[in-house]
């Protein structure tokens, strides 16, 4: 796995970029990647709120940052194939100057063309430890803090992605509970160095819903390699952009480690299985391939350490 940073002047080709982490600025990478080469986006931005990244200036007036950010979004559109999909992670931010920077992209990215599919909310319970109620027990000023970020998904140009149906892989199972716009889903513990890692099952949710086998998956700001690693995992390609070098080199060992994982016979839990508790409560993973197995209702996966009622459909 080569870490590269690309020659301004030249363009990449489709075979040079594929299965690459690329260590550069994300505009000037993008713009060397050719048109109409990328199946489906993946990405949750800097938010421009101060935050530590690697090597990344998290601190611009709102305004440049949203003229930033529109720049990326049109190479998303040019480098994306027709029915090519933009899954994009973001959250309202703060709660004394909030803001609804969700809209504001959503509108940029509507400005340009691209059709907005689709709005998921990655519910994440992050507030069992929450201390920031504002005026407590009074409606003087109480606050409300998310416990959910946004999923926003939109195509190119057509709804449809043209592709080989025997190479989709999502089941039966998988569909109908991916095709819910309500996703819980634990946030990732194992930041591995970075300040917001996706967690894997949230990237294995949009990769297998949304592309074949084989196609093109893009991180642009990548971090620390989790859209790479479950694209390899998922038999697609990826292509992953960071700035920092320290990252492209968390993400590099990662991809090793998955594919060392991948090519052991052992059994281990994947994205995308459901935990089954047995009698003596130790979990195991039981893959769902047939609409007739015991499916956990909807409604309890709120409580993630209840013991489960099932209800066979």
């Amino acid at each position: 796995m080569l870490i590269c940073t690309p020659n301004n002047s030249d363009q990449m080709t489709p075979a040079s970029f594929l299965d690459q982490i690329v260590c550069g600025d994300v505009l000037k990478v993008m713009q060397q990647i050719p048109s109409n080469s990328i199946d489906l986006a993946i990405t949750s931005p800097p938010y421009n709120l101060g935050i530590n990244y690697d090597n990344h200036d998290d601190s611009l007036t709102y305004e440049k940052y949203l003229e930033w950010m529109k720049q990326v979004w049109l190479e998303t559109k040019r480098i994306l194939v027709p029915g090519g999909r933009f899954a994009l992670n973001i959250a309202p931010t703060s709660i004394k100057n909030f803001t609804p920077i969700h809209h504001d992209f959503s509108n940029q990215l509507r400005e340009i063309g691209m059709i907005m599919r689709t709005e998921i909310l990655w519910f994440k319970q992050t507030m069992l430890k929450r201390t920031a109620w504002g005026s407590w027990r009074s409606p003087s000023n109480p606050h409300i803090l998310p416990s959910w970020e946004y999923v926003l998904v939109f195509s190119k140009d057509s709804w449809a992605l043209e592709g080989d149906p025997r190479e989709s892989d999502i089941t039966a199972d998988e569909f109908k509970r991916f095709s819910d716009g309500f996703w819980y889903i634990p946030p990732e513990t194992h930041r591995r160095g970075h300040p917001a890692p996706f967690p894997e099952e949230l990237i294995y949710r949009l990769i297998k819903y949304y592309t074949y086998r084989g196609n093109v998956v893009l991180d642009m700001f990548g971090g620390t390699g989790t859209v790479a690693v479950v694209a390899q995992n998922t038999k697609r390609h990826f292509l992953h952009i960071d700035i920092s070098e320290n990252y492209c080199k968390i993400a590099e060992q990662r991809l090793e480690a998955a594919k060392v994982i991948q090519e052991l016979p052992i059994s281990t839990g994947k994205p995308g299985s459901k935990i089954v508790i047995r009698k003596d409560q130790t979990p195991r993973y039981e893959k769902l391939e047939k609409a007739q197995r015991e499916l956990v209702l909807q409604n309890r996966l709120l409580d993630e350490r209840a013991n489960y009622l099932t209800k066979s459909i």
